[in-house]
């Protein structure tokens, strides 16, 4: 058998002085919209219905944000990306071992950009282990590593470039 379930209930009017318990949801029988309560605001919050909301939402130019992004897993070789609305672009990564090209998972415009690199596990002889940052390019750099570094975990950070077109 199904269960029925039916909210609070309440006019607009009848809202505006009702405070309702933490996480309370009621109905606004005026508008045919849900209230969502705290426990201390009067009316609670409304929540927006589908046919109110303009469909041409317009964002300030200088408005910027995610429009692609991929997480780091095993499959893309320990590698991330954010790319923005504006071209921006923030990648990094990581590897263990010794010396390597990184391609980077999204090409950039140019290669002026600074690669921020990090021991994340320092051998036993931290002070003898090196990493210089050379060769770059728009599609990869090549880190360049001195001492004891066969299990040595690298990460690497790029932010703020620009992606190709």
């Amino acid at each position: 058998m199904s269960r029925q379930i039916q909210l609070r209930r309440g006019t607009a009017t009848e809202h505006e002085s009702f405070i309702g318990a933490v996480g309370e949801i009621t109905m606004d029988t005026t508008n045919q919209t849900l209230r969502v309560h705290d426990g201390e605001t009067p009316g609670g919050v409304a929540l927006a219905r589908a046919d109110t909301v303009p469909e041409d939402v317009q964002l300030p130019e200088n408005y910027d944000f995610v429009v692609e992004y991929h997480k780091e897993s095993s499959a893309n070789n320990s590698k991330w990306y954010r790319k923005y609305k504006s071209g921006r672009v923030d990648m990094g990564g990581y590897y263990t071992g010794n010396a390597t090209v990184v391609t980077l998972p999204i090409q950039v415009q140019d290669s002026n950009y600074i690669v921020l690199i990090t021991k994340n596990s320092p051998p036993a002889y931290w002070a003898t282990t090196h990493l210089v940052v050379g060769g770059t390019s728009t599609k990869n750099f090549t880190i360049y590593q001195y001492g004891d570094t066969a299990s040595l975990k690298v990460g690497w950070l790029i932010m703020n470039a620009i992606a190709a077109s």
